[in-house]
Parts: structure tokens; sequence; C-alpha cells
């Protein structure tokens, strides 16, 4: 099989959050590392755009930014994006986008009522038509619960979202959780019977690179075992610290877990540009990505890697690049009616 025939879904990129920077941005900058051009050599056929904010005073007015800078590329680049519609045409040069929001600050502050910020989501759910994920936190403690750098768990306002998401069709992101967030979610949705899918957007694996932001093998087999995803991330880090080709590896772990039919792509592409100081302080690095995984072009040589690394079957690299993704779209986030339908 050529590697340009093999179709790919990801599950996150900050595409949105790159743009709404400065308006003279565009959707071709390379800098953005997921541009339309680097989109297409890799064959992508659907890209997963977060809507993010970390927690601060401006978070609700930095995503309904995002909002509007997703509305807008639908708008003004009709040729190179289209909202997401079932099944996928691959013969189409168009990427279809998908959104999502990561951390859930960025519909409710931290200190207004949350019905208000419940209202602020439908709003957007309206405009947005579909929304594949929400991440009820980011690194850090918010009034929902605790994110990856973090010890607290699930909160009682997150309980509520968790209601409020009771058989919408969204699905809930473990990306960004603390540990103890993790397990009072899964206890939460188990105890309440509550109809909400799981997924791991964009997360390695701890046994392989032990940073807070990859998941533990015993949260990792949960999401296995409720039919959920796990999108592979190519930040360097939560790879390996020194070896690229660690990613096969992430890989080779998550299959023995029993991911074959869980396992994508969530490549996290943003513009490390845009973050130099957080990276140098966070992580003592200047550079986001491995140079032969740095931006969206890469899925071909990743899944060629995977083939020869790994020696997985054709059957296997296209349920990694997109049909464990598309499976899970079908079955647990798109409402059909008869035929061919736009994404609710």
């Amino acid at each position: 099989m050529k590697k340009t025939q093999i179709p790919v879904i990801d599950l996150h990129s900050d595409l949105l959050s790159y743009l709404s920077h400065n308006p003279d941005r565009s959707p071709e900058d390379s800098i953005s590392r997921c541009s339309y051009s680097q989109l297409r050599q890799g064959n992508v056929k659907l890209q997963t755009v977060a809507i993010f904010t970390t927690t601060e005073e401006y978070s609700t007015k930095n995503g309904r930014t995002q909002v509007e800078s997703y509305l807008k590329l639908l708008a003004q680049y009709p040729n190179h994006f289209a909202a997401c519609r079932l099944p996928l045409d691959a013969q189409k040069t168009s990427v279809a986008l998908l959104p999502a929001f990561e951390n859930a600050s960025t519909f409710v502050s931290e200190t207004e009522p949350l019905a208000d910020g419940i209202a602020r989501l439908e709003e957007y759910k309206k405009a947005l038509g579909a929304i594949f994920y929400i991440s009820l936190t980011w690194d850090e403690e918010n009034r929902f619960g605790g994110g990856n750098r973090s010890t607290v768990g699930l909160k009682q306002d997150g309980k509520h979202l968790l209601e409020w998401m009771d058989g919408k069709k969204i699905a809930l992101d473990f990306s960004h959780t603390s540990d103890k967030l993790a397990y009072d979610l899964l206890h939460f949705i188990d105890d309440e019977s509550l109809d909400i899918p799981i997924i791991a957007s964009h997360s390695n694996f701890r046994a392989i690179s032990n940073y807070p932001r990859n998941l533990p093998d015993e949260i990792a087999k949960q999401i296995i075992h409720r039919k959920g995803l796990i999108g592979l991330n190519l930040f360097a880090p939560f790879i390996h610290e020194t070896d690229p080709s660690a990613i096969a590896r992430h890989v080779d772990h998550a299959l023995g877990l029993g991911a074959e039919n869980a396992l994508c792509f969530g490549a996290d592409f943003f513009c490390d540009s845009d973050n130099s100081g957080f990276l140098k302080e966070k992580y003592h690095r200047m550079e986001a990505y491995y140079p032969q995984f740095s931006n969206a072009s890469a899925y071909p040589e990743l899944l060629q890697l995977f083939s020869q690394k790994l020696e997985l079957n054709e059957q296997v690299l296209l349920k990694i690049s997109s049909q464990n993704a598309l499976t899970f779209l079908k079955e647990q986030i798109f409402v059909y009616t008869a035929g061919f339908k736009d994404c609710h």
C-alpha cells in the first residue's frame, strides 16, 4: 500500500488558537504545523480543531474568539475546509473539520453562574453544528475538577456538566485529567448510568514516557474496554526525551493493552513559537516536535515507521490512521437520519 493512499483522521490540533492570536494569520501558514497544505500532504481527511484556553480571567472571551475563527474558516475557505459530513469523501480536496472544547473554562468562567456557561455552550452547539468532545480541565485545577498537573478529583460543577452531557453524543476527553479526576469520572458515569462516550484525544502512554499527560495503563484499559479512542500525541516529550522512534513503542504498548480498535492519531500540533517561554519553563526545551514528525504532513512517514518497525499489516495501519476514529464517530457521536446528512 502506498503511503499517500492511507486516509487519516486526527483528534486534536490547535489551529484555531493559532488563528485567533492575530487576524492577519492564515490557515496556509506552515508555522501553525497544521496548515491546509500540510494537512493535504498528510492525506488528512478529517481534522478535529480544539477550542482551547487556559483557565484565567479572559477564558470565555478567548473561547468565543476561537468559535468565531472556526466559523470564519468554513466561510472564507470553502475550497479548503468543510464542516464534517459522513461518509467522508476520499476524493475531495477539502479537509473536513470537527470542533471540540479543550478545557470547559472556554465556555464558563470560574465566577459566573454555571447555568450561564451551559447556556453559552448550548449557543455554541447550535452555531457549530457538532461538538466532538469536551475536556473538563487543562493542566491545572478549575471549578470542574483537577487537571493533569494536580491531584484534585471531580467537583460538584463537574458532576452537573456531566449530567448535561448525558445523551448529547459528545465525548468526554480524559487527556488533561488528573488521575483522581479520571477515576472519579468513570465512577460517576457508572453510578449515575450516564450515556457519555469517553476518549483520550491526544495522549500517549506513561509506561513509555513518564509524564502526567500520558495515560497510566489502568485508565487506558478503561477507555479501551468502553470502546473509546486514544489519539497518539506527537509532542516530543510525550514520545520520549531523546528518541523519536519511541512513538513505535507507544503503539506496541497500546496494542499489548488491547487497543487495536481504539488507537488513532491526536497529534496536538500547535505553533510552538507562540509558546516558547512556556516550553522552556515547563519542558526545558525550545523545540516542541522532532523534525520528522513536526507537522501534519508526517502521517505517511509515521505509518511507514509502524509498518517497518512493528510489522503491522495494512488492516491495522488503516485502523490507526482512520478506521477506528471513523467507527467511533459513526457509532457514538453522529446522529443519523436516512441518507447522507450533516453531523448534528
